[in-house]
């Protein structure tokens, strides 16, 4: 109890010494906690602002499993299929695929507060108002590889899936809320054509490949069986045994020619159902909104968290300058 209790007096003591040595230094206290909270203030308002936009998504396909059709696209896009049967890892690789993240960079959007002129289409660059070095070689390449690198980061474009619903989230983030709702817009429908055309083609390039397969075997089987007839009409006594191994070599033929006959007919006739039901979409739940409110800076948490800061650093530096004198003091008289 007695430990207990000196602890609570030393404790006691030591918050009454800083708030002292606090107020023995009071004007330096409030210029430190005047100076944080002007930079946080500053850093707030003058912080570029950003405006979020989402919309909420689900993958379905009439044909299959979702992670086979996903895998499918992801082998046809040159995405390895390591990552599992994971649909979101392969939508991600595709969102995030030079040749979207290029397509977004190419294209002119409209602005409405972060330029003054909005009546005329800008792209990202001038819209991020970067100047390249034009006096660097290759400074086009350059430029395009640090712009993509900016998209990638996770900043502007953020993919995200539940795996329980399977809802996905798609969220865009630009200094300009047209920009980022069209943003938006755009990936959803540049994602929804490449899963409808490639996927729908990779079922149609198979369809008919089966159809050519099919038909070049039937002149096979057509040739065969003609070979066969013919042969039989010429040598209808069969007297030499020769004839008779033809006979049964152009019955070998027929025979596997129609076997192969038959089984393209299966396949054609499933390559035919996959063309017309293996359709994947994306189907929307959640429509993306024009923002409204900007979602970054965020003024008051940060002035608040300024707050904090400047009040703590305040009297960090009174009681740290007050004990750098004390000690100054004692040297002088040591010496």
């Amino acid at each position: 109890m007695q430990t207990q209790s000196e602890d609570e007096i030393d404790l006691l003591e030591l918050v009454l010494s800083i708030i002292k040595r606090t107020l023995k230094h009071k004007v330096l206290a409030v210029l430190v906690f005047v100076l944080v909270v002007g930079m946080a203030f500053a850093f707030a308002f003058l912080s570029t602002p950003f405006y979020h936009t989402e919309a909420k998504i689900i993958y379905q396909t009439t044909g299959g499993p979702q992670s086979s059709g996903l895998g499918a696209l992801a082998m046809l896009a040159g995405v390895s299929t390591s990552k599992g049967d994971d649909p979101s890892a392969y939508l991600q690789d595709i969102i995030l695929s030079n040749n979207m993240l290029q397509s977004i960079l190419a294209e002119k959007w409209k602005v409405s507060d972060a330029l003054p002129d909005t009546s005329t289409q800008v792209d990202l660059q001038t819209l991020w108002k970067i100047k390249p070095d034009t006096t660097k070689e290759k400074w086009q390449t350059l430029l395009e590889y640090s712009m993509l690198k900016a998209l990638k980061k996770g900043r502007y474009i953020v993919f995200s899936q539940d795996k329980k619903s399977g809802v996905i989230t798609l969220s865009t983030e630009f200094e300009d809320p047209q920009v980022s709702f069209d943003v938006n817009n755009f990936i959803y429908n540049q994602l929804n054509y490449i899963l409808k055309n490639k996927m729908h083609f990779k079922a149609s390039e198979n369809r008919k490949f089966t159809e050519e397969r099919l038909l070049e075997v039937k002149n096979n089987l057509k040739e065969a069986e003609e070979n066969l007839r013919r042969f039989r009409q010429r040598n209808r006594l069969r007297v030499d045994p020769a004839d008779e191994l033809e006979d049964a070599r152009l019955q070998r033929d027929v025979l596997m020619n129609q076997e192969i006959m038959i089984q393209l007919q299966k396949q054609y006739e499933i390559a035919k159902i996959d063309e017309a039901r293996d359709i994947p979409v994306l189907d929307v739940i959640d429509l993306p909104m024009k923002p409204i409110e900007k979602s970054k800076p965020k003024r008051k948490m940060i002035i608040l968290g300024g707050g904090v800061a400047a009040i703590f650093l305040a009297i960090l530096f009174a009681v740290f300058y007050d004990v750098f004198l004390e000690k100054k003091a004692t040297w002088r008289k040591d010496v």
